[in-house]
């Protein structure tokens, strides 16, 4: 009784807790979103979209704020992706992390900034800008709110308008990473620079 008990144990862990959907799967508005997905992601039905599917109104909003970010923010791209990182950090979010470095990497952001961010560090070499970016989004999620001192760089440094982009986009990319992580959403597998280690 105890082998059986254990082997259906194992066999649950090995389902994923959201099947993953394909386009033939849905009808009516999970197709439509679906089709969006498609077209305007870059993974496709894969990460958190598969599990976005099951609530098609909500997720069409979080799409339009994901496409605001995307293609409309006046953040400079590298700090935008610096921001995502930090948070998809917090959050131990892999996919998150797996899907967006290559693109800070592209944007420019130094592959020895985000090392050391990968292992829960303060970068130690990090522009001012860059610097304001970490402090405000680290703030956001260990503190959920920022210092008076953080906030007046930030707002030295983008404005009113970007900062209330920069703190909408760390609150999305948390929605997001949270999605991920309820949804137990892998990304890379093994130890190389697309994959979060624990924090201890």
């Amino acid at each position: 009784m105890k082998i059986l008990l254990v082997v259906l144990s194992l066999a649950c862990l090995a389902q994923p807790r959201f099947a993953q959907k394909k386009l033939e799967e849905t009808a009516g508005a999970e197709r439509a979103l679906a089709e969006r997905f498609l077209k305007e992601t870059r993974t496709g039905l894969g990460g958190p979209w598969n599990l976005m599917l099951r609530s098609p109104v909500m997720s069409e909003h979080l799409l339009e704020i994901y496409n605001y970010y995307r293609w409309k923010s006046t953040i400079p791209k590298p700090l935008m992706e610096l921001a995502i990182l930090v948070t998809a950090r917090e959050w131990s979010a892999q996919f998150e992390w797996f899907a967006h470095y290559p693109i800070a990497l592209k944007e420019g952001v130094s592959a020895s900034l985000l090392a050391e961010l990968r292992v829960g560090k303060r970068p130690s070499k990090m522009s001012a800008e860059e610097a304001i970016v970490y402090d405000f989004a680290t703030e956001i999620c260990r503190k959920h709110f920022v210092s008076e001192a953080t906030f007046r760089r930030a707002k030295g440094l983008f404005g009113e308008k970007d900062v209330v982009d920069l703190t909408s986009l760390i609150g999305t990319y948390i929605s997001i990473g949270a999605l991920l992580n309820v949804g137990e959403v892998p990304g890379a597998t093994g130890q190389g620079p697309d994959w979060l280690p624990p924090l201890r």
